[in-house]
């Protein structure tokens, strides 16, 4: 009996053993885990792209946006508009209108966005995002954009638009005249590339903690000048923005045309007599566009001098 014992006991382990493989196989092909990711949370985006995880869900790394444009990552400028229109209802529209039309929108104005858009204002705290965003402003056609910027500048100032509240003295469409008329030398001047970091200069000049100043350069074509407290760092970079913005400075109708001026004085004074042109005539050409009494400049100039004197710098 207990031979019997013995070989059944031996007939079952036999049969265990011959079974297990195909046991295992039936628990392996039975989902009870979730695929592991192949993010990791501190991973950087390449060239702006997010990450994929498993089954096409997308990480994305956190931002700080408020009314921007979600299918882009694109700041917009006016997120934050309080509307103190006398005029109301027809400036209101005008504003809703042009901040949803794409083909303004992709031209990604710096000049609107400055000032004009906290989205913009909190991007400014990432270098990465920063380069991001000029690249996609310095990838526009800068001829087919002025043009833009300038015919929304005429329409803005049309009695059926924003006419009246301009002439009321309203500081927001005053402020939006101005900062589209500013498009192009912002243009220029936030898409020159310092040579020494290969970043663009503006993104240089936010970055430096140091030196805060550097950033308050890039205010005088939006009608804010250097002031004597004003320390800005003496670089290629500087001179090269200096030199662009003494040509635009001649231009009647560019807020450069006031601002230049002292603040090249404040920047001659910190880093040597010549090192900003003084020897210009502001204003001087006067050139207007049919938008009233109001003067606009001839945007479609390309200032050639400037550019090659930003050349001369190895600035570009």
């Amino acid at each position: 009996m207990s031979r019997l014992c013995h070989i059944y006991n031996l007939l079952i382990l036999i049969t265990i053993l011959c079974l297990s493989p195909s046991w295992a196989q039936s628990i392996e092909s039975t989902d009870l885990s979730m695929p592991q990711s192949t993010w990791r949370p501190s991973e950087e985006l390449t060239n702006g792209q997010p990450l994929q995880a498993p089954e096409e869900t997308a990480v994305y790394r956190r931002t700080i946006v408020t009314t921007s444009d979600t299918s882009t990552g694109m700041p917009k400028p006016f997120d934050t508009l309080s509307y103190n229109f006398a005029n109301a209802s027809t400036c209101i529209d005008f504003y809703t209108k042009w901040r949803a039309n794409t083909t303004i929108l992709s031209c990604t104005p710096i000049s609107l966005l400055i000032q004009n858009s906290n989205a913009f204002f909190h991007t400014l705290n990432s270098a990465p995002a920063t380069s991001r965003i000029l690249d996609t402003s310095c990838s526009a056609d800068v001829t087919e954009c002025t043009s833009i910027m300038k015919n929304l500048a005429i329409d803005l100032l049309k009695p059926e638009n924003c006419g009246d509240d301009f002439e009321n003295g309203n500081s927001v469409v005053k402020g939006t005249y101005r900062d589209l008329v500013a498009y192009k030398p912002v243009y220029h001047a936030t898409c020159l590339t310092n040579p020494l970091t290969q970043d663009y200069c503006f993104v240089d000049a936010v970055s430096n903690s140091t030196a805060p100043d550097d950033y308050d350069v890039y205010l005088m074509p939006l009608g804010t000048p250097l002031t004597v407290g004003d320390v800005p760092s003496c670089t290629k970079c500087l001179k090269a923005t200096m030199d662009l913005f003494s040509e635009w400075a001649k231009r009647d109708g560019q807020s450069l045309d006031i601002t230049y001026l002292p603040s090249a004085k404040i920047v001659n004074a910190h880093c040597g007599e010549d090192f900003a042109t003084t020897n210009v005539t502001v204003g001087s050409a006067d050139v207007t566009a049919g938008a009233g009494a109001v003067p606009l400049p001839n945007l479609g100039i390309v200032p050639v001098m400037a550019l090659v004197l930003g050349a001369m710098t190895g600035v570009f």
